[in-house]
């Protein structure tokens, strides 16, 4: 035997060599696990607590929806059904109330992002997934609007799903990944139209990689708008019959803006910088921080660890990167050439289901590496740095609310008192309608922001309109009586007038007790 067998060999003294080879391996296991929902759930806890407890009302949008649950339509007079429908369906879980509309806000932005991470970490690894994912989380569509429950937000999840499903059919093609993307396809055109975006993404991948010369791709191809069209068709027939449906209000509010020559170059360009040096600064600054720390920590000549993620060919490889800049490169470029060419005003919004797929664009123009990222020096820095990052954001988010030192000069929606204004109205207007509170009868966001507040949890007759009101039937405003709000120097001069200038009246009802609807 050799010295160097007897070393191997001989037990390690007690308390010394076993306990080190323990911890190593208690290490090495520790660096093993996928931390993606441990993150994922402190993240969204932490964000919701504090928007909730710095927000006197719930976003306009949540409103919106939690107005038009009230009724299952094929459609509502400004957007598809799907997200409507779905808080329906959550809303007999947990309940009319903001919060509901939080949570399945919350859930919708981060399935979205654990997608996002699975296909990251499923391509390049855990280390790359994991900074990708850091750097997402800190886009602030994701944490200063994660209580936002909208069409944006639903559109968000099929966008993350449908990339998931272009990586499995572009490698691993199978009938069963076509007829899913028919399903998300409908569920996103349901969602908001803009999924169109999404679509065209697609097919640019099914040309550029030559899809079409397999049979079996194009037969899942044709499966997949077959089952998207059949699930979409009921509303595109309800879409037929209205006068005042989404695509008027579209053409109304952004697509027939018809914007001049020079307000085309001029809105495009800020809506990039927006997306880019606005939404996505803070994510841009982390991965600037893990590119220095790359090269400063990791650099060429550095003893590395063997990469972690699977190794591809070279097909493979072509095809994930594809996905990848398609989904951050594609959306954005398009949106922009519709302003400049289409003079289609451009909402700051609409990068919301696309612009953690920016990331892997920045990633990779950084050349930010998996080897590189599994030094654990390199991790720890692009750790410690998204903590202050996110610290610094819950800060500002803070600072320029109701509670805070800073609040900006144009009055934002969240600092409405919409518990004072209930609080201050509830009480008379159940005295003068001899009886609970049924119909309240204003402006849309006011009015079911203050239903949310009452225990009677009346519906909305949004801007008096039946038409756009189908969760009230035609007579009941008589039968059972409103509550009308006033905005500030509107209204008769009899109207009541509380805190803030807002009035309110009332229109007796005729017929039975409101209690009893």
């Amino acid at each position: 035997m050799t010295r160097a067998d007897a070393q191997m060999t001989t037990p390690p003294p007690p308390g010394a060599a076993a306990p080190a080879r323990g911890a190593q391996h208690a290490l090495q296991g520790l660096a093993s696990v996928d931390w993606t929902w441990a993150i994922l759930g402190l993240f969204g806890v932490l964000w919701l607590w504090h928007l909730s407890s710095v927000a006197l009302s719930p976003p306009a949008d949540n409103i919106e929806q939690l107005t038009w649950v009230r009724s299952l339509q094929w459609g509502y007079y400004k957007h598809p059904p799907l997200p409507t429908w779905a808080l329906w369906a959550f809303v007999q879980v947990a309940g009319w109330s903001a919060w509901s509309s939080y949570l399945l806000g919350a859930l919708c932005t981060l399935a979205s992002l654990a997608l996002y991470a699975a296909l990251l970490r499923e391509m390049y690894g855990r280390h790359y997934a994991l900074v990708g994912l850091l750097a997402a989380l800190c886009i602030t569509f994701y944490n200063g609007r994660l209580y936002y429950y909208n069409h944006n937000t639903a559109l968000t999840l099929w966008v993350a799903a449908s990339a998931w499903l272009w990586w499995r059919i572009l490698t691993r093609p199978q009938l069963r990944w076509w007829l899913a993307l028919g399903v998300v396809a409908a569920a996103g055109m349901l969602s908001k139209y803009q999924y169109a975006v999404t679509a065209l993404c697609g097919l640019w991948l099914f040309a550029r990689h030559g899809l079409w010369r397999d049979p079996l791709q194009r037969r899942g191809l044709v499966l997949a708008v077959a089952v998207a069209l059949a699930l979409v068709l009921p509303h595109a027939l309800w879409l037929l019959q209205q006068e005042r449906g989404p695509i008027a209000y579209a053409m109304q509010s952004s697509l027939g803006a018809q914007l001049g020559p020079v307000e085309r170059l001029t809105a495009s360009t800020k809506w990039l910088a927006d997306w880019l040096l606005n939404r996505c600064l803070p994510a841009l600054l982390l991965l600037v921080a893990v590119w220095w720390a790359q090269r400063r920590l990791a650099a060429p000549g550095a003893r590395l660890p063997p990469s972690a993620g699977p190794q591809h060919a070279a097909q493979t490889a072509e095809r994930g990167a594809s996905v990848l800049l398609c989904w951050g490169l594609l959306p954005p470029l398009f949106m922009a050439a519709m302003g400049v060419l289409g003079g289609v005003d451009l909402q700051l919004q609409w990068g919301t289901a696309f612009a953690m797929w920016t990331v892997p664009a920045l990633m990779a123009w950084l050349r930010l590496r998996e080897e590189a990222l599994a030094v654990r020096r390199v991790l720890v820095l692009g750790g410690v740095f998204f903590v202050l990052l996110q610290a610094l954001l819950v800060w500002q988010s803070y600072d320029s609310s109701a509670f805070g030192r800073h609040r900006p000069r144009s009055p934002h929606w969240r600092e409405f008192a919409s518990e004072e204004l209930a609080l201050a109205v509830a009480g008379p207007a159940r005295q003068a309608l001899g009886g609970p509170i049924s119909i309240i009868r204003g402006p849309a966001t006011v009015s079911g922001v203050v239903a949310l507040w009452l225990p009677e949890q009346p519906r909305v007759l949004i801007d008096g309109n039946l038409a756009v009101s189908p969760w009230i039937a035609p007579g009941e405003p008589e039968r059972l009586g409103v509550l009308n709000l006033w905005p500030p120097g509107t209204g008769p001069e009899d109207a009541h007038r509380v805190r803030g200038g807002w009035g309110w009246s009332v229109q007796v009802g005729t017929g039975a007790d409101p209690a009893s609807h």
